[in-house]
């Protein structure tokens, strides 16, 4: 945990599928992450890109597959209306390398015998982490799932780099 405390960026290449009622999606996701800056652009399953979503601490921005710019003050409100499920983004970056939200009270967590995070709860959401993988010396999550009472979001992260 104290070795993956230090990483402030991130770029990971993966899979994102989402299971909502009625509504449900799959397809690939190239995210990189900055401090004060995400960038992620969202594909669909045969490749096509679906959205590319910037987040700023003044601004979300989400641009369809047609140019059309979208605003708002959180990627949550903006992903809802524009993709039909709310990306957890403001918690993701750092439940995405297997540690809490700096932001926000821990309900519950249990940890594998390596010091790794097995299930977290926290902010409204059950997240289990099924794998982990080496990377470059850090052990970082490979397999995630979010749940929470409207949705289920798994993430597969294929590619870590920029660590």
């Amino acid at each position: 945990m104290a070795q993956i405390t230090k990483i402030a960026q991130f770029s990971l290449k993966g899979r994102l599928g989402v299971i909502t009622k009625p509504k449900g999606f799959s397809g690939r996701v190239a995210w990189q992450h900055q401090s004060e800056k995400d960038n992620i652009d969202v594909f669909s399953p045969l490749g096509g890109k679906v959205a590319n979503i910037v987040k700023t601490p003044d601004q979300v921005i989400l641009t369809d597959n047609k140019e059309k710019n979208t605003k708002a003050q959180d990627v949550e409100t903006l992903t809802e209306d524009s993709l039909g499920f709310r990306l957890p983004l403001s918690g993701l970056s750092n439940w995405a390398l297997g540690k809490p939200h700096d932001r926000g009270l821990v309900n519950a967590v249990t940890w594998d015998a390596n010091g790794r995070i097995n299930t977290l709860k926290q902010n409204g959401w059950d997240i289990e982490y099924a794998d982990y993988a080496d990377n470059d010396g850090y052990f970082l999550p490979r397999k995630i799932i979010l749940k929470n009472e409207k949705m289920t979001l798994k993430l597969i992260v294929e590619k870590w780099s920029n660590l």
